[in-house]
């Protein structure tokens, strides 16, 4: 049985909503992306849509499925640094960090450091903006206590920090790939390959019956429906040569601004 990492946000439910819960090689296990993240490098779960940085600290151990992430060029809608200031106004001032995300708590500090040219205080804390806003000048969220906050009007400044990644980079960039550890493949490749196949058949009939899972995200977390399918068109769920580009991209700057110890070297499987 392949142990797998379950993300209930609403920008996860296309991989999640038609795949088979109660198949014989398939245990689900459910946390936010960060708490993937440790399981997978700990060995609680065999596979998950885990963090891009994360691939980044682990790259050696680990191996990339293909056709598979989350992924967007341009704005992503639920990746939201919420503000008092403009950007280039954080130099000195607080933010405050969700601690549900790597990759886009690497991806702030990669816009204001190496784009922006200000250097802010960071802190953790879990998503609230009301008492992010008490302690920080800025709050970053994600996921779905990102659309939420949004979907309130809060009155102050919003950045969508994708639509900032393409502003700056021209690039695309992927939020979270699925990985799983290389030494697996010596015992369990046949489980793994058909997990795969099980995760792309489910991506596939999710993209071709978007209007059900609108409906489970309206149900979720209100909006119309408009909205939301808004919000899913800037998503793709693959991985193609021009998302893996933005990812060598994302990964590389996290390397040059010392975020990550050792340059990332992508490796994929099964090849094709």
């Amino acid at each position: 049985m392949i142990r797998i990492g379950h993300n209930p946000n609403t920008n996860m439910l296309p991989m999640f909503f038609f795949l088979q819960r109660e198949h014989p090689l398939l245990e689900s296990v459910t946390a936010e992306p960060t708490g993937h993240n440790a399981m997978l490098a700990d060995g609680r779960i065999d596979m998950a849509p885990i963090s891009a940085f994360s691939y980044g600290e682990h790259w050696r151990d680990y191996a990339i499925l293909p056709n598979l992430s989350v992924s967007t060029k341009g704005r992503v809608g639920s990746i939201l640094l919420f503000s008092k200031v403009p950007l280039k106004e954080l130099e000195g001032l607080t933010i405050a960090l969700t601690d549900a995300s790597a990759t886009s708590v690497n991806l702030t500090k990669i816009l204001l450091h190496h784009f922006y040219g200000v250097t802010p205080r960071y802190f953790t804390m879990p998503a609230n903006l009301q008492e992010m806003f008490v302690k920080a000048d800025a709050a970053l969220l994600i996921g779905d206590a990102a659309i939420e906050v949004a979907l309130s009007q809060p009155d102050c400044f919003v950045f969508d920090l994708g639509e900032e990644w393409y502003k700056q980079t021209g690039c695309s960039m992927t939020y979270a790939v699925w990985a799983f550890p290389k030494k697996l493949l010596t015992e369990r490749e046949q489980e793994l390959k058909c997990i795969y196949q099980l995760l792309l058949e489910a991506k596939a009939k999710a993209l071709c019956n978007m209007d059900a899972v609108i409906g489970t995200c309206i149900s979720m977390l209100g909006g119309s429906h408009d909205y939301w399918r808004d919000y899913f068109a800037q998503f793709n769920y693959g991985l193609d040569l021009t998302l893996v580009t933005g990812l060598r991209k994302y990964l590389e700057l996290c390397f040059e601004q010392k975020l990550l110890p050792s340059r990332p070297v992508l490796e994929f499987w099964p090849k094709e």
